[in-house]
């Protein structure tokens, strides 16, 4: 199946639309500090992302084998939530050539959705703050449906919501969560390369490996 010949793509957000990572970074050192644990590095920042703010927070203490009472996780969500809101596109960017991607889908009248474990009012604030919102109307986060990545009641809830086929659906995401929430979708899946997951590429058994720029041409799935 040709790129072009699906009806709906499926995008994840952080990572796979947008580079957010030093945002997340310092929404979740900033939180981290200001409770008195350790911060994590910048290289350890792609080993968190991915399944919202909690798990941002659970991840970050497990690597610097920390631990806190569930009461207080619930506080540091508070505060993260608080200040990442006011704080979540001021060193993000879009990746480069996806504008054009996204101009092209349009143009050969494919529809196009996003699907973040990331809460639904703050994907659609990134989505907004990137420019990007002319092109998605329908943007899912993690709270949207009873269920986020990778469970497959994510995927099939959207792909319900929109009335489309599976068979007719791509879901393009950076990490492991979106390629395992494909899988138990039985949606086809292209990883996009560069993103925040730790794993190698031997991981994912996927068929093709993508930058934005190859998305410009018709290539095969």
């Amino acid at each position: 199946m040709k790129l072009y010949d699906y009806k709906l793509i499926i995008f994840d957000l952080d990572g796979t639309l947008v580079d957010s990572k030093l945002d997340i970074l310092n929404a979740n050192n900033k939180t981290l500090r200001y409770f008195g644990f350790k911060p994590i590095s910048r290289s350890q920042i792609k080993g968190i992302v991915g399944q919202g703010i909690i798990g941002n927070i659970n991840f970050s203490l497990q690597i610097n084998k920390e631990h806190a009472s569930e009461k207080l996780k619930k506080t540091m969500f508070r505060y993260f939530y608080n200040y990442y809101k006011k704080n979540l596109f001021v060193k993000s960017s879009v990746y480069k050539d996806i504008d054009k991607f996204l101009k092209n889908l349009n143009k050969n009248k494919i529809k196009v959705a996003v699907a973040s474990n990331k809460l639904e009012n703050l994907t659609k604030i990134v989505i907004k703050e990137s420019k990007l919102g002319k092109y998605f109307k329908v943007i899912c986060g993690g709270n949207t449906f009873k269920h986020k990545k990778p469970h497959p009641g994510m995927l099939n809830a959207l792909i319900k919501k929109m009335k489309m086929r599976k068979s007719d659906c791509l879901f393009i995401g950076d990490s492991e969560h979106d390629y395992e929430a494909s899988l138990n979708s039985k949606v086809d899946f292209l990883l996009k390369l560069n993103g925040f997951t730790r794993k190698p590429k031997s991981y994912f058994k996927c068929k093709k490996f993508l930058n934005y720029k190859s998305l410009l041409k018709n290539i095969s799935i």
